[in-house]
Protein backbone atom coordinates (compact mmCIF):
# COMPACT_ATOMS: atom_id res chain seq x y z
CA UNK A 1 0.00 0.00 0.00
CA UNK A 2 2.88 2.53 0.87
CA UNK A 3 4.64 1.05 -2.33
CA UNK A 4 1.48 1.88 -4.45
CA UNK A 5 0.72 5.34 -2.86
CA UNK A 6 4.78 6.46 -3.11
CA UNK A 7 4.52 5.72 -6.65
CA UNK A 8 1.00 7.38 -7.32
CA UNK A 9 2.54 11.04 -5.71
CA UNK A 10 5.95 10.22 -7.92
CA UNK A 11 3.46 10.62 -11.09
CA UNK A 12 1.71 13.44 -9.22
CA UNK A 13 4.78 15.17 -9.35
CA UNK A 14 6.19 14.54 -12.83
CA UNK A 15 2.55 15.77 -14.06
CA UNK A 16 3.10 18.92 -12.07
CA UNK A 17 6.44 19.48 -13.34
CA UNK A 18 6.05 18.86 -16.79
CA UNK A 19 3.51 21.61 -16.29
CA UNK A 20 5.54 23.85 -15.21
CA UNK A 21 8.05 23.42 -17.66
CA UNK A 22 4.92 24.15 -20.34
CA UNK A 23 3.82 27.23 -18.65
CA UNK A 24 7.05 28.74 -18.39
CA UNK A 25 7.65 27.71 -22.22
CA UNK A 26 4.53 29.41 -22.51
CA UNK A 27 5.34 32.21 -20.92
CA UNK A 28 9.18 32.93 -22.52
CA UNK A 29 6.98 32.51 -26.13
CA UNK A 30 4.81 35.09 -25.30
CA UNK A 31 7.32 37.32 -23.96
CA UNK A 32 9.08 36.87 -27.20
CA UNK A 33 5.47 37.49 -29.23
CA UNK A 34 4.93 40.45 -27.02
CA UNK A 35 8.38 42.37 -28.47
CA UNK A 36 8.05 41.60 -31.84
CA UNK A 37 5.02 44.12 -33.09
CA UNK A 38 6.94 46.71 -31.30
CA UNK A 39 9.88 46.88 -33.46
CA UNK A 40 9.21 47.19 -37.08
CA UNK A 41 12.74 47.60 -37.82
CA UNK A 42 14.97 44.68 -39.52
CA UNK A 43 18.34 44.12 -39.35
CA UNK A 44 20.08 45.64 -42.77
CA UNK A 45 20.91 42.48 -44.99
CA UNK A 46 24.56 42.80 -44.27
CA UNK A 47 24.37 42.18 -40.75
CA UNK A 48 23.56 38.71 -39.08
CA UNK A 49 20.03 37.44 -40.27
CA UNK A 50 17.03 38.89 -40.26
CA UNK A 51 15.58 39.34 -36.89
CA UNK A 52 12.96 42.40 -35.62
CA UNK A 53 14.38 43.86 -32.86
CA UNK A 54 13.64 42.38 -29.54
CA UNK A 55 13.25 39.00 -30.90
CA UNK A 56 15.00 36.38 -27.99
CA UNK A 57 17.10 33.46 -28.40
CA UNK A 58 18.78 30.92 -26.36
CA UNK A 59 22.68 30.76 -25.35
CA UNK A 60 23.93 28.08 -27.35
CA UNK A 61 27.54 27.14 -28.75
CA UNK A 62 27.13 28.07 -32.04
CA UNK A 63 25.94 31.76 -31.42
CA UNK A 64 28.67 34.10 -30.61
CA UNK A 65 28.78 36.41 -28.25
CA UNK A 66 29.92 39.86 -27.75
CA UNK A 67 33.91 39.64 -26.48
CA UNK A 68 34.11 40.96 -23.03
CA UNK A 69 37.81 40.72 -22.71
CA UNK A 70 39.76 43.90 -21.91
CA UNK A 71 42.23 43.41 -24.80
CA UNK A 72 38.74 43.36 -26.80
CA UNK A 73 39.04 45.46 -30.00
CA UNK A 74 36.13 48.20 -30.20
CA UNK A 75 34.49 47.51 -34.19
CA UNK A 76 34.43 51.15 -34.65
CA UNK A 77 34.39 50.87 -38.44
CA UNK A 78 31.49 48.26 -38.41
CA UNK A 79 29.18 50.18 -36.05
CA UNK A 80 29.56 52.95 -38.70
CA UNK A 81 28.60 51.27 -41.54
CA UNK A 82 25.83 49.51 -39.61
CA UNK A 83 24.51 52.93 -38.22
CA UNK A 84 24.24 54.22 -41.49
CA UNK A 85 22.08 51.18 -42.57
CA UNK A 86 20.08 51.41 -40.26
CA UNK A 87 19.28 55.07 -41.39
CA UNK A 88 21.42 57.36 -38.74
CA UNK A 89 21.95 60.78 -40.46
CA UNK A 90 25.40 62.77 -40.13
CA UNK A 91 25.25 65.64 -41.14
CA UNK A 92 27.62 68.99 -41.09
CA UNK A 93 30.38 67.29 -40.54
CA UNK A 94 29.55 64.81 -37.74
CA UNK A 95 32.34 62.15 -37.19
CA UNK A 96 33.98 59.97 -34.58
CA UNK A 97 37.31 60.85 -33.31
CA UNK A 98 39.59 58.45 -31.61
CA UNK A 99 42.10 58.99 -29.13
CA UNK A 100 43.91 57.40 -25.72
CA UNK A 101 42.16 58.99 -22.54
CA UNK A 102 44.28 57.45 -19.15
CA UNK A 103 45.30 54.36 -20.80
CA UNK A 104 42.13 53.42 -22.46
CA UNK A 105 40.66 53.82 -26.24
CA UNK A 106 38.44 56.73 -26.23
CA UNK A 107 35.79 57.72 -29.18
CA UNK A 108 33.88 60.63 -29.32
CA UNK A 109 31.87 62.76 -31.46
CA UNK A 110 32.80 65.74 -33.15
CA UNK A 111 32.11 67.70 -36.05
CA UNK A 112 35.04 67.54 -38.97
CA UNK A 113 33.51 71.15 -41.07
CA UNK A 114 32.43 73.22 -37.82
CA UNK A 115 28.52 73.89 -37.28
CA UNK A 116 26.57 77.40 -36.70
CA UNK A 117 24.53 77.28 -33.73
CA UNK A 118 21.37 75.28 -34.08
CA UNK A 119 22.81 72.77 -36.80
CA UNK A 120 21.49 69.86 -37.14
CA UNK A 121 24.42 67.21 -37.09
CA UNK A 122 22.62 63.96 -36.31
CA UNK A 123 19.59 62.19 -36.68
CA UNK A 124 18.76 58.63 -35.23
CA UNK A 125 15.31 56.81 -36.11
CA UNK A 126 13.40 55.96 -33.40
CA UNK A 127 13.37 52.27 -33.63
CA UNK A 128 16.92 52.31 -32.99
CA UNK A 129 16.63 54.11 -29.48
CA UNK A 130 16.64 52.01 -26.37
CA UNK A 131 13.72 53.17 -24.19
CA UNK A 132 13.44 52.50 -20.60
CA UNK A 133 9.72 53.62 -21.01
CA UNK A 134 9.06 51.88 -24.26
CA UNK A 135 10.72 48.08 -22.34
CA UNK A 136 8.99 48.86 -19.68
CA UNK A 137 5.59 48.83 -21.71
CA UNK A 138 6.44 45.51 -23.27
CA UNK A 139 7.67 43.35 -19.99
CA UNK A 140 4.46 44.61 -18.47
CA UNK A 141 3.94 41.23 -16.47
CA UNK A 142 7.11 39.79 -16.67
CA UNK A 143 9.16 42.87 -14.21
CA UNK A 144 6.99 42.62 -11.44
CA UNK A 145 8.65 39.95 -9.07
CA UNK A 146 12.05 42.56 -10.14
CA UNK A 147 10.69 45.36 -9.40
CA UNK A 148 9.47 44.23 -5.94
CA UNK A 149 12.70 43.58 -5.64
CA UNK A 150 14.06 47.13 -6.15
CA UNK A 151 11.33 48.84 -3.83
CA UNK A 152 12.48 46.62 -1.27
CA UNK A 153 15.97 47.22 -1.43
CA UNK A 154 15.09 50.59 -1.42
CA UNK A 155 15.88 51.71 -5.28
CA UNK A 156 12.39 52.32 -7.27
CA UNK A 157 14.41 55.51 -8.54
CA UNK A 158 16.34 53.00 -10.31
CA UNK A 159 13.30 51.42 -11.93
CA UNK A 160 14.53 53.02 -15.42
CA UNK A 161 17.79 52.16 -15.31
CA UNK A 162 16.94 48.63 -13.99
CA UNK A 163 14.93 48.25 -17.30
CA UNK A 164 17.31 49.28 -19.80
CA UNK A 165 19.85 47.26 -17.96
CA UNK A 166 17.25 43.91 -18.47
CA UNK A 167 17.86 45.03 -22.19
CA UNK A 168 21.17 45.04 -22.58
CA UNK A 169 21.08 41.89 -21.04
CA UNK A 170 18.83 40.43 -23.09
CA UNK A 171 20.47 41.50 -26.67
CA UNK A 172 23.56 40.53 -25.22
CA UNK A 173 22.64 36.94 -24.78
CA UNK A 174 21.04 36.93 -28.48
CA UNK A 175 24.92 37.35 -29.75
CA UNK A 176 24.49 37.52 -33.56
CA UNK A 177 20.91 37.34 -33.39
CA UNK A 178 21.01 40.35 -31.90
CA UNK A 179 20.67 43.36 -33.93
CA UNK A 180 22.51 45.50 -31.65
CA UNK A 181 25.36 43.36 -32.09
CA UNK A 182 27.51 46.30 -33.68
CA UNK A 183 26.81 48.47 -31.16
CA UNK A 184 27.35 46.32 -28.24
CA UNK A 185 30.82 45.48 -29.72
CA UNK A 186 31.87 49.19 -30.33
CA UNK A 187 31.34 49.83 -26.72
CA UNK A 188 34.45 49.86 -23.99
CA UNK A 189 35.37 46.65 -22.58
CA UNK A 190 37.85 48.54 -20.12
CA UNK A 191 36.41 50.64 -17.40
CA UNK A 192 37.56 52.60 -14.77
CA UNK A 193 34.02 53.35 -12.93
CA UNK A 194 33.28 51.94 -9.31
CA UNK A 195 31.64 48.73 -10.52
CA UNK A 196 34.77 48.23 -12.00
CA UNK A 197 37.03 49.16 -9.31
CA UNK A 198 38.66 46.22 -7.69
CA UNK A 199 39.56 45.89 -3.57
CA UNK A 200 42.65 47.65 -4.20
CA UNK A 201 41.26 50.61 -6.18
CA UNK A 202 38.76 50.86 -3.31
CA UNK A 203 41.74 51.12 -0.40
CA UNK A 204 43.48 53.71 -2.40
CA UNK A 205 40.54 56.05 -2.23
CA UNK A 206 39.84 59.08 -0.04
CA UNK A 207 36.33 58.91 2.35
CA UNK A 208 34.30 60.49 0.45
CA UNK A 209 35.23 59.44 -2.94
CA UNK A 210 35.32 56.09 -1.47
CA UNK A 211 31.63 56.45 -0.35
CA UNK A 212 30.01 57.31 -3.72
CA UNK A 213 32.15 54.33 -5.01
CA UNK A 214 30.42 52.11 -2.56
CA UNK A 215 26.73 53.51 -3.27
CA UNK A 216 27.80 52.21 -7.02
CA UNK A 217 28.75 49.07 -6.09
CA UNK A 218 25.81 48.45 -3.53
CA UNK A 219 23.59 49.63 -6.84
CA UNK A 220 24.61 46.72 -9.31
CA UNK A 221 24.08 44.15 -6.32
CA UNK A 222 20.57 45.53 -6.03
CA UNK A 223 20.20 44.88 -9.67
CA UNK A 224 21.82 41.37 -9.27
CA UNK A 225 19.26 40.21 -6.80
CA UNK A 226 16.24 41.96 -8.35
CA UNK A 227 17.62 40.06 -11.84
CA UNK A 228 17.60 36.86 -10.15
CA UNK A 229 13.83 37.59 -10.19
CA UNK A 230 13.82 37.78 -14.06
CA UNK A 231 13.37 34.08 -15.57
CA UNK A 232 14.16 35.46 -19.14
CA UNK A 233 17.99 35.64 -18.41
CA UNK A 234 20.05 32.53 -18.44
CA UNK A 235 21.14 31.67 -15.15
CA UNK A 236 24.68 31.41 -17.20
CA UNK A 237 24.68 34.96 -17.51
CA UNK A 238 23.22 36.21 -14.32
CA UNK A 239 26.54 34.46 -12.76
CA UNK A 240 28.63 36.07 -14.64
CA UNK A 241 30.10 38.72 -12.90
CA UNK A 242 31.80 40.51 -15.89
CA UNK A 243 28.60 40.40 -17.79
CA UNK A 244 26.95 42.29 -14.78
CA UNK A 245 29.54 44.99 -14.92
CA UNK A 246 29.42 45.41 -18.46
CA UNK A 247 25.43 45.83 -18.91
CA UNK A 248 25.63 48.26 -15.73
CA UNK A 249 28.51 50.56 -17.04
CA UNK A 250 26.49 50.82 -20.66
CA UNK A 251 23.63 51.70 -18.87
CA UNK A 252 24.84 54.25 -16.56
CA UNK A 253 27.30 56.24 -18.62
CA UNK A 254 25.15 56.38 -22.01
CA UNK A 255 21.45 56.55 -20.56
CA UNK A 256 20.31 60.01 -20.70
CA UNK A 257 16.67 61.39 -19.04
CA UNK A 258 14.22 63.47 -21.24
CA UNK A 259 11.84 65.31 -20.00
CA UNK A 260 8.93 63.07 -19.23
CA UNK A 261 11.04 61.06 -17.01
CA UNK A 262 12.34 58.37 -19.51
CA UNK A 263 15.52 57.17 -20.02
CA UNK A 264 17.03 56.77 -22.86
CA UNK A 265 20.07 54.91 -24.75
CA UNK A 266 20.51 56.45 -28.25
CA UNK A 267 23.09 54.72 -30.49
CA UNK A 268 25.98 57.16 -32.15
CA UNK A 269 24.40 59.80 -29.52
CA UNK A 270 25.62 57.83 -26.77
CA UNK A 271 29.42 58.39 -28.62
CA UNK A 272 29.10 62.27 -27.29
CA UNK A 273 31.16 63.33 -24.31
CA UNK A 274 30.67 65.48 -21.22
CA UNK A 275 31.31 69.04 -21.64
CA UNK A 276 30.47 72.30 -19.70
CA UNK A 277 29.05 74.26 -20.98
CA UNK A 278 27.76 71.85 -23.31
CA UNK A 279 27.60 72.88 -27.35
CA UNK A 280 24.73 70.06 -28.13
CA UNK A 281 21.51 68.98 -27.27
CA UNK A 282 19.36 65.97 -28.00
CA UNK A 283 15.93 66.77 -28.88
CA UNK A 284 13.15 64.22 -30.08
CA UNK A 285 10.45 64.30 -32.94
CA UNK A 286 6.46 62.97 -32.60
CA UNK A 287 8.28 60.01 -34.05
CA UNK A 288 10.86 58.91 -31.33
CA UNK A 289 13.72 59.77 -33.23
CA UNK A 290 16.73 62.08 -32.07
CA UNK A 291 18.34 65.12 -33.74
CA UNK A 292 21.14 66.09 -32.13
CA UNK A 293 21.41 70.12 -32.30
CA UNK A 294 24.00 72.23 -31.87
CA UNK A 295 23.37 75.25 -28.81
CA UNK A 296 26.60 77.36 -29.95
CA UNK A 297 28.46 77.65 -33.10
CA UNK A 298 30.52 74.52 -32.79
CA UNK A 299 34.48 74.97 -34.71
CA UNK A 300 35.90 72.53 -37.55
CA UNK A 301 37.06 69.40 -35.31
CA UNK A 302 35.52 70.45 -32.22
CA UNK A 303 33.89 67.75 -29.50
CA UNK A 304 30.28 67.81 -30.01
CA UNK A 305 29.22 67.44 -26.08
CA UNK A 306 26.69 67.03 -23.70
CA UNK A 307 26.36 67.61 -19.35
CA UNK A 308 26.47 64.75 -17.98
CA UNK A 309 25.53 66.75 -14.85
CA UNK A 310 27.75 67.18 -11.79
CA UNK A 311 30.16 69.79 -13.28
CA UNK A 312 31.54 70.68 -9.46
CA UNK A 313 32.09 66.92 -8.89
CA UNK A 314 34.96 65.33 -9.89
CA UNK A 315 34.52 62.41 -7.35
CA UNK A 316 31.54 61.80 -8.64
CA UNK A 317 32.26 61.76 -12.28
CA UNK A 318 35.33 59.34 -11.40
CA UNK A 319 33.20 56.96 -9.48
CA UNK A 320 29.95 56.66 -12.47
CA UNK A 321 31.49 57.56 -15.39
CA UNK A 322 35.28 56.11 -14.94
CA UNK A 323 37.02 59.67 -15.79
CA UNK A 324 37.86 62.66 -14.59
CA UNK A 325 36.21 66.22 -15.02
CA UNK A 326 38.95 68.83 -14.76
CA UNK A 327 36.34 71.61 -13.27
CA UNK A 328 37.02 75.02 -12.40
CA UNK A 329 35.37 74.63 -9.03
CA UNK A 330 34.49 70.83 -6.70
CA UNK A 331 33.04 70.03 -3.49
CA UNK A 332 34.69 70.86 -0.51
CA UNK A 333 33.94 67.25 0.95
CA UNK A 334 32.35 68.83 4.32
CA UNK A 335 29.91 65.91 5.10
CA UNK A 336 27.36 65.79 7.55
CA UNK A 337 25.79 62.50 7.66
CA UNK A 338 22.06 64.06 8.54
CA UNK A 339 21.72 67.23 7.85
CA UNK A 340 18.65 69.30 9.20
CA UNK A 341 16.41 70.31 6.98
CA UNK A 342 17.23 74.20 8.26
CA UNK A 343 21.28 73.01 7.28
CA UNK A 344 19.80 72.75 3.92
CA UNK A 345 18.08 75.84 3.84
CA UNK A 346 21.10 77.10 4.60
CA UNK A 347 22.96 76.01 1.46
CA UNK A 348 23.78 72.22 2.52
CA UNK A 349 24.63 71.19 -1.31
CA UNK A 350 27.77 69.60 -2.45
CA UNK A 351 26.82 71.37 -5.77
CA UNK A 352 27.37 74.71 -3.90
CA UNK A 353 29.79 73.94 -1.46
CA UNK A 354 32.82 74.89 -3.38
CA UNK A 355 36.48 75.25 -3.42
CA UNK A 356 37.78 77.44 -6.45
CA UNK A 357 40.82 75.38 -8.27
CA UNK A 358 41.90 78.53 -9.80
CA UNK A 359 42.79 80.07 -6.71
CA UNK A 360 41.17 78.53 -3.93
CA UNK A 361 38.47 80.78 -3.29
CA UNK A 362 35.77 79.38 -0.90
CA UNK A 363 31.80 80.06 -1.73
CA UNK A 364 29.61 81.74 0.77
CA UNK A 365 27.41 78.62 1.19
CA UNK A 366 30.84 76.68 2.72
CA UNK A 367 30.91 79.21 5.40
CA UNK A 368 27.29 79.52 5.87
CA UNK A 369 26.97 75.81 6.25
CA UNK A 370 29.74 75.51 8.24
CA UNK A 371 29.05 78.25 10.84
CA UNK A 372 25.74 76.90 11.09
CA UNK A 373 26.39 73.64 11.61
CA UNK A 374 28.84 74.53 14.80
CA UNK A 375 25.82 76.47 16.17
CA UNK A 376 23.78 74.10 15.92
CA UNK A 377 26.02 71.76 18.31
CA UNK A 378 26.44 74.86 20.69
CA UNK A 379 22.91 75.34 22.73
CA UNK A 380 24.07 78.16 24.54
CA UNK A 381 24.19 79.58 21.18
CA UNK A 382 20.61 78.70 20.05
CA UNK A 383 19.60 82.38 19.77
CA UNK A 384 22.12 83.15 17.75
CA UNK A 385 21.73 79.78 15.37
CA UNK A 386 17.87 81.19 15.54
CA UNK A 387 19.08 85.01 14.16
CA UNK A 388 21.49 83.89 11.43
CA UNK A 389 19.07 81.02 10.00
CA UNK A 390 16.55 84.63 10.25
CA UNK A 391 18.60 86.79 8.82
CA UNK A 392 19.84 84.34 5.66
CA UNK A 393 16.06 83.64 5.28
CA UNK A 394 15.00 86.83 4.54
CA UNK A 395 18.17 88.10 2.65
CA UNK A 396 19.46 90.60 5.61
CA UNK A 397 22.90 90.17 4.68
CA UNK A 398 23.75 93.03 7.11
CA UNK A 399 23.00 90.68 9.82
CA UNK A 400 24.53 87.63 8.39
CA UNK A 401 27.74 89.67 7.83
CA UNK A 402 27.64 90.77 11.61
CA UNK A 403 27.38 86.81 12.75
CA UNK A 404 30.36 85.65 10.53
CA UNK A 405 32.53 88.45 11.78
CA UNK A 406 31.81 87.55 15.39
CA UNK A 407 32.89 84.05 14.96
CA UNK A 408 35.45 84.21 11.48
CA UNK A 409 38.25 82.98 13.88
CA UNK A 410 36.42 79.91 15.06
CA UNK A 411 35.39 79.24 11.42
CA UNK A 412 38.33 79.78 9.41
CA UNK A 413 40.13 77.71 11.99
CA UNK A 414 37.34 74.68 11.35
CA UNK A 415 38.00 74.68 7.89
CA UNK A 416 41.50 74.95 8.30
CA UNK A 417 41.81 71.77 10.21
CA UNK A 418 39.07 70.66 7.88
CA UNK A 419 41.66 70.96 4.68
CA UNK A 420 44.64 70.04 5.96
CA UNK A 421 43.33 66.67 7.36
CA UNK A 422 42.50 66.03 3.95
CA UNK A 423 46.01 66.71 2.45
CA UNK A 424 47.13 64.70 5.08
CA UNK A 425 44.83 61.54 3.98
CA UNK A 426 45.50 62.33 0.00
CA UNK A 427 49.01 62.54 0.78
CA UNK A 428 49.43 58.99 2.86
CA UNK A 429 47.02 57.32 0.31
CA UNK A 430 49.66 59.17 -2.71
CA UNK A 431 52.37 57.46 -0.86
CA UNK A 432 50.82 54.11 -0.36
CA UNK A 433 49.69 54.27 -4.30
CA UNK A 434 53.39 54.48 -5.14
CA UNK A 435 55.14 51.57 -3.72
CA UNK A 436 52.64 49.47 -6.17
CA UNK A 437 53.42 48.78 -10.09
CA UNK A 438 51.15 50.52 -12.29
CA UNK A 439 51.40 47.25 -14.73
CA UNK A 440 49.37 45.43 -12.53
CA UNK A 441 47.30 48.07 -11.67
CA UNK A 442 45.91 49.56 -14.74
CA UNK A 443 43.94 51.96 -12.74
CA UNK A 444 46.42 53.23 -10.70
CA UNK A 445 47.41 56.00 -12.97
CA UNK A 446 43.72 57.54 -13.19
CA UNK A 447 44.09 57.48 -9.29
CA UNK A 448 47.01 59.28 -8.87
CA UNK A 449 45.71 61.83 -11.47
CA UNK A 450 42.51 62.26 -8.60
CA UNK A 451 45.16 62.35 -5.76
CA UNK A 452 46.71 65.46 -7.54
CA UNK A 453 43.87 67.11 -8.41
CA UNK A 454 42.54 67.27 -5.20
CA UNK A 455 45.80 68.41 -3.66
CA UNK A 456 46.30 70.93 -6.03
CA UNK A 457 43.19 72.77 -4.86
CA UNK A 458 43.20 71.74 -1.30
CA UNK A 459 47.18 73.70 -1.08
CA UNK A 460 45.30 76.73 -2.59
CA UNK A 461 42.83 76.50 -0.06
CA UNK A 462 44.73 76.44 2.78
CA UNK A 463 46.84 79.57 1.82
CA UNK A 464 44.09 81.46 1.01
CA UNK A 465 42.80 80.61 4.44
CA UNK A 466 46.22 81.06 6.17
CA UNK A 467 46.33 84.41 4.49
CA UNK A 468 42.75 85.60 5.71
CA UNK A 469 44.40 84.33 9.26
CA UNK A 470 47.18 86.83 8.78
Amino acid sequence: LFSSLQRKREKKEKRRRRKMRLKISLSVAALASTLKPCFAFTVPNNHATKQRWGETTHLCSTNTLVSLERSAQREIDQFQEWAGSCGVQPENGFCLQGEMVDGNEDYYAATASGAAQGSRVLYVPGEMILSSARIAQEYEGYVDAPLRVLNFMGMPHLSNQFFLFIRVLMEYEQGDQSPYKPWLESLPRKWNTAVAMDSFCLSCLPPYIKSLCLIERNQLEVFRQSLNKFDYISAETKADDEIMKFAYNVVFTRARPTEEGDYKIVPVADMMNHGYPENSVLTYDENGGCGVYTTTDVGPGEPLTLNYGHPTNPSRFLATYGFLNEAQAFFCKLLSPNPSQELKDVGYDPSRMLFFTADGAISQEVWDVLLYSRLEKKPDLEQVKNAFYQAHMTGDGETKGAIHAQFQQETVGALLRHVNHILIEVAELTVNMNSFDASKHPRLPLLKKHHAMVTDTFTKVRDYLMAIQE
